[in-house]
Formats: C-alpha cells, structure tokens, sequence
C-alpha cells in the first residue's frame, strides 16, 4: 500500500478546503520545529557565560537569559498560533470532505449502489472521511516535524564529528526500515479482502442493529454471533501471533545499534572535553541534543508505522473516490436540453426487442420483450417473482442497459436523455423504500427537490392515506420520525409505506412506478390508496408491480410476464377470458381467499 498517494490525498483534501489556513499552518510547523533547538543553545551559551568560556557574541549571563525569555515567549505564542489554526483546519476540511463526498455519491449511478463492492467502498469511505482523515493528516504532520527536528540534530552532528553522525543515521535507519516493514503487518480486521471485511461488518452489525436484536433476543443467538466473530478473527489472530514473535526478537537486536553508537559520539567528546579541545557548554549542547534526537527519532518511528499502517483507511476513501459510473449520461448544451425536455413532457414507452442479463451472468432475464406504453395509462405488470418484472422497472430507469434492443421515450433513445431529465419522467418507489429518520415535512422535501406549500404535501399525503395518521401527530408536518431520538416517534410497516408512497407522489412526474406499494398496508388502505391513485393521476402514467388481484383487476391493462417473456397483454376480463397463465394465477388467489 503506498504511504506517498495516502500522504498526498490528505494533505490534497485538507489544501482544498482551506489553503491560506494549510499553507500559513505548514509555515509554523517548519518554524516551531526549527526552534526547539535554540533552547539547548542559549544552555550553551548561559554555561560558557557563566564559566567564562569563550561563547556566541560574549553575551553576558544575563543577556543570554533575557534571550531566551523573550524566545521562549514567542516560541509559546506561536505553538498556540498552530494549535488554533490546526483547529480551524479540522473543521473546514472536515466540511470540505462530507460536501465532496455526497457530490460525488451524486455521480453514481444506480447499479453503483447495487454493486457490492461499489457500496462496500462508499460505506467505507465516509467513516474514514468522517475521521480518519483528521487523524491521517496529523500524522503526516508530525511526522514532517520530527523529519525536520531530525535534520538539525544531524546538522548539530555533523558539525561536531561528521563520522560519528554518519555512524549514527546509520545505526538508526536500520530499526526504523525493520519497524516500517513489521508495522505494514500489524493485524487489522480492515486489511482483509473486501468480503471478509464485509462479512465481520456485517455479523458485528447484528449486535447494532436494533430490528435484528429483537430476534436475536428471542432466539438466544448471541453465542452463534459471538462464535462466528470469533472464526472470523481466529485466522488473523494465529499469523499476527507469529509477526509478534518475530518483531520482538528483530527489534530487541537492531535498536541496540543507535544506543551503540550515540555511545561512542559521547567517548569522543568526553576526550575533546578532557583534552580541552572544546568547552564545557558545547559538551552539554551536544549531549542534550541527543535527547532531542532520540525524541525526534522515537516520534518519527511512531508515525512512520502509523502512516504506514493507517495508510489502508485512506485508501478506501481512495478508492471510493476512483469508482467510475457504470452508465454514462450525456451531457447536452442549454438549447438542446430544453428541446428534450419539451419532448418528453408526455411520454409514450416504447420498448423494443429488449433482452437483459445481469452483469456476470449469461442468462437471460428478458427476452425479447417488445412493448408500448402510451401515456396516460394505468398499466399492471404481474408475474411469479423470478419473471422479470422489477428488471424491466430498473431497465426503465436505466439502472442497466439492455443487452440487446432499445427503449425510446416520444421517439428518443433512453440513452441519449441526460440523467437530471430522465428522472423528472419518473417517480419510483421501490419495495425497499427509504425509512428516513427525518420529520414529515423533511421527507416530503426531500422527494420533492424542492420546499412546496403545507397544502401541496398534504395533498400527496393524503393520496397515499398516510395524512390520516399523520395529522393526529402533535407537531403533524414536523413530526420527528424515529424511535432512537428523544421526541421521535416510530411507523408501522404500513405507515411508512404509506409515506413512502406520498414521497412518490409528491414529485408530481409524468411517470409514477410502484413496485408492491401496498404490500405491507392493510386491505381497507389498499383499496382507498388504489382508488385515489385511479382518480387522482388520470394526466400521467402509472406503472405498478402487485400480487395482489384485488388491485391488479382495476387496471386498464395488464401485462403477464413468466420466465422474462410477455405472455399475455389486456384487460382483466379478455385475460379470464384467455385461461392462460392470467385466468390461473386469479383463480388460484382467489379460492385461496375463500378457504381464509
């Protein structure tokens, strides 16, 4: 794993949001590391003053000391300068990264999220993002600072005896390389391939996740989740047995070499002391500067490792940052924009010879599927699950493209519509809809794209019966939604369904899509859902996905997909009429019903 690309994508993220602040901050750091080196001098110089060794300048004692008080206060004030100005960074960058984020994420396409290792990367980039920049970041930093307060107590080294320090980087570089390779080792759960990690994530979730603990509760798993955690880490925990073992005998022998040789630097300046061939203050500034160099060096190693080890976190913000969309949307000039866009007002769906498989599979899903949708109609798409109906929705949304065939809107390839345009056609709600931990009316905005009217959310609200619940909430609108706030209140199955289905309606597209809307509401909401939506949205398209009959009967056309091919296409009574595969699923639905 590379540290340069880590370094540079921190620093690059933390430049972005706040260059005066990042360069100004840079300045400081070079400058206070710098200046803790100066404090050893005015030692040596406060030393030789006061034994009236030849010194800098001939400052008398007290001159040397009124020095390095007005130093010290400066030093102190511009130490606090960084730390406030290293703050302000923090907070910027931390607003920088989450807007860059999500705009990002805005680029994606649909089947990005249904990609796996897609939505593993995205999960995985925002909680870095989240925090693990921050701390990244700082240990570049510090690590440049040791680098630099490294680099005079060399420079104080060489002027001494440029042999000894030759001896000296040398005897320290070799535990700082055994140390960088040791730590690219050290044992993470995060290391692991992508499904490893996604399977502990995923079985440590279960003990986080408040719907599951319920059953997992009831049915006394918390062993069986226990123990898989436990499989999943055993590997882990036997081969970083072994690099534990090996660090501590590698290590033991190659930090002997710096004690070593900072020993015999001391052996030679004790014997210039002796000799007289230098004086007292310079034998103290030269010893003391090997505590700064042990410090400075002690702190580069502890970065280093942290770099190198951390570097794996910043590379999935990395990689989430390199994720390409899978489809490309075009991208059209002002005119030519409007010019689509008044085209498709009314869309009239034509399908053409369409057949799909997913990606990494070779069998089809469509077949073949030729078919027209003019607008205005309220269209049922049925079959047994398996047969091809939701494919066909993402399809339309263009999720996936076909694999084979065309789909036109007014006479315009789908492909050729830019993404902002194809989804004002349509308003989708899927069976895994959204359950958003926001107020009513946040909701509601947040389909919209926009603020509209109490009266405008109302009125879709009230469509998908969601308003008769709704208004008996105290705040009603801004009712906060979920149980794990304070003031929040949690929805039944139903109940958010019916949200979900208001959002849908909300958007007031010439397209409305629902796959099973209904499933989790009750018969008497279902029929009056159905109803208003019969009612209410005669000036645009409904497509819907059910099984239920009692709903489905009340199309004015039904389509019946079996095995990703279009098998019947009418009305409920020419499909009874037909006794096909129509006629059978009714009647067996419906004796179902009369035995219950």
């Amino acid at each position: 794993m590379r540290i340069d690309q880590a370094v540079r994508f921190v620093f690059n993220k933390a430049y972005r949001a706040a260059p005066f602040l990042v360069s100004l901050y840079l300045f400081l750091i070079v400058v206070t590391s710098i200046g803790s080196v100066f404090n050893i001098l005015f030692l040596k110089l406060a030393i030789d003053s006061a034994a009236n060794q030849k010194s800098f300048f001939d400052l008398s004692l007290l001159s040397v000391l009124i020095l390095m008080t007005i130093f010290n206060i400066i030093y102190t004030s511009l130490q606090k300068l960084t730390e406030y100005i290293w703050n302000l960074i923090d907070l910027k960058q931390t607003v920088y990264s989450t807007v860059t984020f999500v705009d990002k994420l805005s680029t994606f396409d649909l089947s990005n999220f249904e990609n796996p290792q897609s939505f593993d990367k995205i999960w995985r980039s925002f909680n870095r993002l989240a925090w693990q920049l921050k701390f990244y970041l700082d240990a570049a930093i510090k690590f440049l600072c040791s680098i630099i307060a490294l680099s005079v107590s060399i420079l104080i080294f060489f002027f001494a005896s440029p042999l000894n320090a030759l001896i000296i980087i040398v005897a320290n570089i070799i535990p700082i390389i055994v140390r960088s390779k040791i730590g690219n080792q050290t044992f993470n759960i995060y290391k692991a391939d992508s499904e490893t990690r996604r399977r502990y994530e995923y079985t440590s979730g279960l003990v986080t996740n408040r719907e599951m603990l319920t059953e997992i509760k009831q049915y006394q798993g918390f062993n069986f989740v226990k123990n898989r955690l436990l499989l999943i880490y055993d590997a882990f925990i036997k081969k970083q047995t072994k690099l534990f073992k090996k660090a501590w005998i590698l290590l033991t022998l190659v930090e002997q070499l710096p004690i070593l040789a900072v020993f015999f630097f001391l052996i030679n300046m004790a014997f210039q002391l002796q000799s007289k061939g230098t004086t007292t203050g310079t034998f103290v500034f030269l010893f003391t500067n090997i505590f700064l160099f042990n410090n400075a060096l002690g702190q580069l190693g502890i970065y280093l490792t942290t770099l190198i080890s951390d570097s794996y976190f910043i590379h999935d913000a990395i990689d989430f940052y390199n994720i390409k969309p899978n489809i490309q949307f075009p991208i059209l000039e002002t005119k030519e924009e409007k010019r689509v866009l008044s085209t498709i007002k009314k869309p009239t769906i034509v399908i053409k010879n369409l057949s799909f498989h997913y990606p990494n599979s070779e069998k089809k899903v469509l077949t073949n599927i030729n078919l027209t949708i003019p607008f205005g109609q309220n269209i049922a798409l049925i079959g047994e699950n398996g047969a091809g109906k939701t494919t066909l929705v993402k399809l339309l949304l263009r999720v996936y493209d076909p694999s084979e065939g065309r789909i036109l809107i007014n006479g315009i390839d789908l492909k050729t519509i830019p993404e902002q345009l194809l989804f004002k056609i349509y308003a989708t709600l899927f069976q895994s809809f959204g359950k958003f931990y926001l107020t009513i009316r946040e909701n509601m905005e947040l389909a919209s794209g926009k603020k509209l009217s109490d009266e405008e959310y109302i009125d879709s609200l009230k469509k998908s019966n969601a308003w008769n619940f709704i208004k008996n909430f105290p705040k009603q609108l801004d009712q906060q939604l979920g149980p794990t706030y304070t003031d929040g209140t949690d929805l039944s199955g139903g109940q958010w369904q019916q949200l979900a289905i208001g959002r849908a309606l909300v958007r007031k597209t010439p397209v409305l899509i629902l796959d099973e809307p209904t499933s989790s509401v009750d018969a008497k909401s279902e029929t009056e859902i159905f109803d208003r939506l019969n009612r209410e949205t005669k000036s645009s398209t409904v497509l819907f996905i059910s099984h239920r009959f009692s709903t489905i009967k009340e199309a004015q056309r039904i389509i019946v997909l079996d095995k990703g091919k279009i098998v019947e296409d009418g009305d409920h009574e020419s499909l009874l009429k037909n006794k096909a595969k129509y006629a059978t699923l009714y009647t067996l639905q419906a004796e179902r019903y009369i035995r219950e």
